[in-house]
């Protein structure tokens, strides 16, 4: 209508019918009008938006935040005041849009640093310092106030809960503490997987609790199935004792010295086991071998089990069998596998007479694991065994002569 397509409708621009009455070009008028229609329309609609968003803002706001809020806006009604009715003078009504924005601006560009204030980390050093000087129910006062509004503060709940367990021994406590972290939403796999083997950790030495050690575990593999920390977990809940008297017996059972530490490489005399009747050891050794039934992969009691066979028993053949086994662990360290073959090479010694089969063990220790204290022991021995075989060197002759 306005480009005069239509020859029953006068163009609706004033500035349009002028210049088509008079013959002119009327496209530039066109564009003007237009471009300072869409001016108006956008600042008029940006300002009343900007008011409408800092209105909303505004009234969810309480205490200081509000105050400061207020004061924000009366600064950008003085500061901008002035600048403002300079646009209007120029410009006139198209041009209070614009004026107004001019005024909300600061407003908007300093507004979220007061709507989102970012709290301060929170500072343990205090509450450190009490649990150094023993003052735990202090520092249990300490961590609670620094968690005041930061509930989701891993690090401070982890210890909140570890002084509940370590110092007050509330194993309830520490659990649900625990729990409530593993219900954050913003906790991560790791930090979950870290505070649930603690909990563990702290049911097996403090609670005495195998059972509870192993719920806490079951967590792990429910909450991130299919992961590489469940397969840990499950692999760990393996290992743990089935009732509190394994529990007890592993706390309590005898320290078992080196092989390379108690020379038994070296002479095949020492013992490295305690002292108990066969009837004592053959019960053990059942217990053993029904926990193995179950759990095939527990290389600790499948050691035990060995030990009893080789040097209790009178069965060092089943033994040395039992190592085997554990060699053929996958995931076993460097060190142990070195131990176990340094057993192999001091029960065939000692309890076989195999004196071929325990070198050959040895050269395998120096040279699998040559960095290792059992490899030294083993070269020790080795150098030993070298010496005695050679034959003794007759006595030096000694002519006298007489003159």
């Amino acid at each position: 209508m306005n480009i005069g397509f239509s020859q029953q409708f006068q163009p609706f621009m004033p500035q349009i019918q002028r210049a088509q009455n008079r013959g002119r070009p009327w496209l530039p008028p066109f564009f003007r009008v237009t471009s300072t229609g869409i001016f108006v329309v956008t600042s008029y609609w940006s300002a009343i938006t900007m008011a409408w968003v800092l209105a909303q803002a505004g009234r969810r706001l309480e205490g200081e935040t509000r105050s400061d809020f207020k004061m924000l806006c009366v600064t950008s009604l003085v500061g901008m005041g002035l600048p403002a009715a300079g646009i209007i003078w120029v410009g006139g009504m198209e041009a209070t849009g614009l004026a107004a924005m001019a005024v909300m601006l600061p407003i908007a560009g300093y507004g979220p640093g007061l709507l989102k204030k970012v709290a301060p980390p929170p500072m343990y050093s205090r509450a450190i310092a009490k649990m150094k000087f023993g003052k735990y129910t202090d520092a249990e006062m300490e961590i609670i106030k620094q968690l005041e509004g930061r509930e989701s503060d891993y690090e401070g709940w982890l210890m909140l809960a570890t002084l509940y367990a370590e110092q007050f021994k509330d194993m309830p406590g520490a659990e649900e503490i625990i729990m409530e972290i593993c219900d954050q939403p913003r906790v991560t796999p790791t930090q979950l997987s870290v505070a649930l083997h603690k909990l563990a950790d702290w049911q097996l030495n403090i609670g005495n609790d195998p059972e509870a050690a192993e719920r806490a575990l079951l967590v792990i593999p429910n909450r991130l199935p299919g992961t590489h920390l469940a397969r840990m977990a499950e692999a760990r809940r393996q290992q743990l004792p089935r009732s509190v008297e394994e529990l007890q017996e592993r706390k309590t059972s005898s320290t078992v010295p080196l092989p390379s530490l108690s020379d038994e490489v070296n002479d095949g005399e020492h013992s490295s086991a305690d002292t108990m009747s066969r009837e004592e050891a053959t019960a053990r050794a059942s217990k053993l071998s029904a926990l193995l039934t179950q759990n095939p992969n527990d290389a600790h009691a499948r050691e035990k089990l060995a030990r009893l066979l080789a040097e209790h028993l009178s069965q060092p053949a089943l033994g040395i069998g039992q190592i085997e086994l554990l060699l053929g662990m996958s995931d076993q360290p460097d060190n142990k596998r070195a131990e176990w073959l340094a057993l192999i090479a001091t029960w065939k010694h000692k309890f076989l007479h195999d004196e071929a089969g325990s070198h050959e063990t040895l050269e395998r220790i120096i040279k699998q694991y040559p960095n290792t204290p059992q490899a030294f022991a083993a070269q020790r021995r080795l150098n030993q065994i070298k010496v005695e075989s050679q034959p003794p060197k007759p006595p030096p002759r000694i002519v006298i002569r007489l003159d």
